[in-house]
């Protein structure tokens, strides 16, 4: 393969700050969005869940897109999509919402599942502002949502970050092509399968995703049925991505530096159960804490991000198919643990059978994580060799020698002329 030109560390936070404000601003506005007519308790679950499976199935494809279509065609695509959805999800009702959303999710999973390919080549720079502009996104989108529902409305809080792809695709249309010569990849995440090291990234990939999406789509909700303002919940959901900034960049820090991995998994274990079990016990009584702590412990999405161009040794291939198993099947596996929360929430009407669902998510990631950080290279098994063909030697046993007869020796006239003369 050839390797490609690092792209511009500009253009790699540019695509990677538009992956969460979609998300994040659903979260910190669903309060108001169900109290729309034909809105329901199950229908909020499902808003929650869907783009963890719309990701899944995003990522899923993104191999198979890019090898069709090729990394610029795919992203200018994916970013137009992103766009439009953004706008229509806000014109109707709750079919338009679903839909808009699912359509939304699907661009950014191509976008995700692309950006380790585009970093791997780059800086140590580059990488970092990769996994910091996706805490920036998410800081962004909880921190603007609650004050725009408040002095527009939730449609306009919802659809403006359309603003946002529109910009990002002015800016990758112009970033210059040859920066991003890659060749076509065939390499399907299916290969990966029977890899033990790509089946536990993907799994602690989908339990992180599980504690980080259910931060971004029912902190706020937690909070204001504890009795707190809707300003305050959004204020939580927004120190929660804010202390998520830092982790960005230090995870991928340490996870490079760091020889024993699996301590930083147990650290941000105990930290992120430290926020669960302060919801789980008083969420009103220091909110800020256990936001705190929530935020801090999905630096574990950062270190999940970064062992996939890790653990792959340069080959962009492989990362491709590695990140599109990881973030496929790991979002898929996010989407069940997501939903679960949202129906046992409406069941039980209650927040302590979802928070009792966290801690037992907690306690895989160590499992899963322990194993992640064994220094292992991730790679498609090798092709059979076809075996060249066998020649079968038969050694025939030796012909019978016949005694051919002995003829007379008839002299020439040449030969008597000289014995004569003799």
């Amino acid at each position: 393969m050839k390797p490609a030109a690092p792209v511009s560390t500009a253009v790699v936070f540019l695509l990677a700050l538009n992956l969460r404000p979609a998300v994040t601003s659903l979260g910190a506005a669903l309060e108001d969005v169900s109290a729309e007519p034909g809105m329901t308790a199950a229908i909020g679950a499902v808003l929650v869940a869907l783009p963890l499976w719309a990701s899944g199935i995003g990522g899923w494809g993104t191999p198979w897109l890019r090898k069709r279509a090729g990394i610029h065609h795919a992203v200018t695509g994916a970013l137009i999509i992103l766009g439009i959805s953004l706008v229509l999800r806000v014109q109707g009702g709750p079919e338009l919402l679903l839909a808009g959303t699912l359509l939304a999710c699907l661009a950014i999973a191509v976008v995700g599942t692309v950006l380790p390919v585009l970093v791997q080549p780059a800086t140590s720079g580059t990488r970092a502002s990769y996994t910091l502009a996706l805490g920036t996104g998410s800081t962004i989108g909880a921190l603007v949502t609650p004050t725009l529902v408040a002095a527009v409305s939730w449609q306009f809080a919802l659809a403006c970050w359309a603003l946002l792809a529109a910009v990002t695709v002015h800016v990758w249309q112009s970033a210059p092509r040859s920066s991003m010569v890659f060749a076509h990849s065939a390499l399907s995440p299916r290969k990966l399968f029977h890899s033990r090291p790509a089946w536990h990234l993907t799994v602690y990939f989908g339990l992180v995703s599980t504690l980080t999406f259910l931060v971004m789509g029912w902190l706020p909700v937690i909070l204001r049925d504890a009795g707190l303002s809707a300003s305050t919940a959004g204020f939580c959901l927004a120190l929660s991505m804010a202390m998520g900034l830092p982790m960005m960049w230090l995870v991928p820090f340490c996870v490079h530096k760091w020889r024993r991995q699996w301590i930083l998994v147990v650290l941000l274990v105990i930290v992120n159960a430290i926020g669960v079990v302060g919801l789980l016990v008083a969420p009103a009584f220091l909110p800020w804490v256990w936001s705190i702590g929530l935020g801090i412990g999905m630096g574990g999405l950062a270190m999940a991000l970064t062992l996939i161009s890790v653990r792959t040794a340069g080959n962009a291939d492989v990362t491709t198919a590695l990140s599109g198993m990881v973030q496929g099947l790991g979002y898929f596996i996010a989407g069940v643990g997501a939903l679960a929360c949202g129906l046992m929430h409406s069941i039980t009407d209650g927040w302590t059978a979802p928070l009792v669902m966290a801690l037992v998510v907690l306690c895989g990631q160590v499992w899963c994580g322990v194993r992640v950080t064994r220094h292992v290279v991730i790679a498609p098994k090798p092709e059979p060799q076809p075996q060249p063909s066998t020649m079968v030697v038969v050694e025939l046993p030796p012909e019978p020698t016949i005694p051919l007869p002995r003829l007379p020796i008839v002299p020439t006239q040449h030969t008597e002329r000289v014995g004569q003369e003799g």
